[in-house]
């Protein structure tokens, strides 16, 4: 395998120093198509020698995939060219990268080579996109990035321990904390858009600007063999032979494609990832209470902090621990027991004090939402990320999103039993207001203050934080605005003032890596992200 290795990667800067060499008898442009031609002879010559052997992937070799996910990115599929050769060839190199890896895991099984080691460190390639600079710290962290002094909540930690870890080496640097209470925080989704095979997961994590990702999706709760199912899209392999020894069909190995290490090094950035649950084609039914904390434990020990020895062959993402999960639930039917999932996952991520978990939901902004149901929630959820798109009503472009963003601010404050900014009147100064939830215990006292209803779990968020859902492309929907007015509308919602506002939600992270626009005098182009963290912070 190492031999292999090696000689694809030096095939590939062969080819680069020679096109180097004699660059003053060519173009840069000249190059770049070069480089491509590399990769399309690579994977031209694989499908020539299955052509002749007449041999095919199967399903139940751990060494192979299905065709669609290991193959290089075709022509059709590879960003459109820039002017910039840097741009031109760091979008090359990364496109070679994200494909290298499985190419070699499917030849090396072909011909009987040897495969790759569950429990061995990641590759760390040779071949970096330009500008990348790496340097070399201690692991942990606990300094937040918006503070100039150590963070004294709790839960703002970085913790890099993985199951199984027993290493105790230094690892790439950490510049990064993540601050659960910043009012800047970018969440993006990821997977499940046509610029996925496009954009890796590696790209969207070395985006300073963002915070966290959501994998998408988890689409049944009960599948094949009682377990859950999965769509990753154009990410992760066929189920591995554990898997489907347990009967366990619908789930997916994310670690031979190289996915669970992509999710790895991400995490190593100090960057939160999250595992979303429904999405438009999903359905989370869940039959009964019992049904639901049955799920939750399954989730915990799947892809989470959980070590339920029947479970652990069976992890999609191997020993990556994933950071919580996320609640997209679209149908209002299985909305019923959600509230009993979501405590039960709150519960189970307190018995794991070695980092900090994270619960997340997205339900639409009309209000009350039909598949979220936000006051049973809300002493569980860490983060809304309400949509404010495809609602004519209330979407980013239309003249009810401010009203709406502030009914949303308000209902969060109330559903945990927080104080909620009123007037006084024409004019007048906010005054604190208590609302409180009909079903809310009576107090002990008159004169002792309502005790909050969310359940802490020493993540560093005491109450639920709202994000404002953008979409990053036109194609996601109604809704949709520029980045200038983008950065309009928050400039809006900056002065507004929400003490519980944490940030975006972007659907997709890959789109909006590419949603930069020249948006001031500077000429330089700003991203959706970028402007969240210029104007919110």
């Amino acid at each position: 395998m190492a031999a292999l290795r090696r000689l694809f990667l030096f095939l590939i800067a062969s080819a680069l120093c020679l096109n180097l060499t004699f660059a003053q008898e060519g173009s840069w442009g000249d190059i770049a198509i070069s480089l491509e031609e590399v990769l399309d002879a690579m994977r031209q010559s694989h499908e020539d020698y299955l052509a002749q052997s007449g041999s095919k992937p199967s399903r139940r070799d751990a060494g192979f995939g299905r065709p669609n996910y290991w193959q290089p990115l075709a022509p059709s599929q590879r960003p459109s060219s820039p002017e910039d050769f840097s741009d031109q060839l760091s979008q090359l190199v990364a496109s070679l990268g994200s494909s290298l890896e499985e190419l070699i895991q499917l030849i090396s099984s072909q011909f009987g080579i040897g495969a790759l080691q569950s429990g061995s460190p990641p590759l760390q390639s040779t071949i970096l996109p330009i500008t990348r600079l790496s340097t070399r710290v201690s692991v942990t962290t606990s300094a937040a990035i918006h503070a100039t002094t150590t963070a004294t909540g709790p839960g703002v930690t970085v913790s890099l321990t993985t199951v199984g870890s027993t290493s105790t080496s230094s690892l790439p640097a950490v510049t990064y904390s993540f601050n659960p209470q910043a009012s800047d925080l970018n969440v993006v989704y990821y997977s499940q858009t046509d610029l996925t095979p496009v954009i890796s997961l590696d790209q969207v994590c070395g985006d300073d600007s963002i915070d966290m990702v959501i994998i998408a999706f988890v689409t049944a709760l009960f599948s094949d063999g009682g377990y859950p199912a999965m769509n990753m899209a154009s990410n992760c392999w066929a189920p591995n032979a554990a898997q489907q020894a347990a009967g366990a069909m619908k789930l997916l190995d994310c670690v031979g494609d190289g996915f669970a290490s992509k999710i790895d090094r991400c995490q190593k950035k100090g960057k939160k990832v999250l595992l979303s649950l429904g999405g438009a084609f999903g359905d989370l039914d869940m039959a009964s209470e019992e049904k639901a904390v049955e799920a939750a434990h399954t989730l915990w020990s799947l892809f989470l902090g959980g070590a339920d020895p029947n479970l652990q062959a069976l992890r999609p993402y191997g020993t990556v621990v994933l950071d919580g999960i996320d609640i997209d639930n679209e149908t209002p039917s299985n909305g019923v027991y959600l509230p009993t999932l979501a405590s039960t996952l709150r519960q189970l991520f307190t018995s794991d004090t070695s980092k900090a978990y994270y619960l997340s939901a997205a339900p639409q902004c009309p209000r009350p939402d039909a598949s979220i149901p936000v006051s049973q929630l809300a002493g569980s959820i860490d983060f809304f990320s309400v949509q404010f798109y495809n609602n004519p009503s209330c979407q980013l472009n239309a003249d009810g999103f401010f009203a709406s963003l502030q009914a949303w601010s308000d209902d969060l404050l109330t559903d945990t039993g927080d104080t909620v900014p009123t007037a006084t009147g024409t004019g007048g100064t906010p005054s604190m207001r208590m609302r409180i939830r009909p079903k809310r215990q009576p107090q002990t006292s008159a004169s002792s203050a309502p005790e909050s209803n969310f359940l802490n779990v020493n993540n560093g968020i005491s109450a639920p934080r709202l994000l404002i859902g953008t979409p990053a492309f036109a194609g996601a929907g109604s809704g949709y605005v520029d980045v200038a007015t983008y950065k309009t509308i928050l400039q809006r919602v900056k002065a507004m003032g929400l003490r519980n506002l944490a940030g975006a939600m972007f659907w997709d992270g890959a789109y909006q890596e590419v949603s930069g626009e020249v948006i001031d005098s500077s000429g330089r182009n700003t991203t959706f992200a970028e402007v969240v963290k210029n104007v919110l912070a």
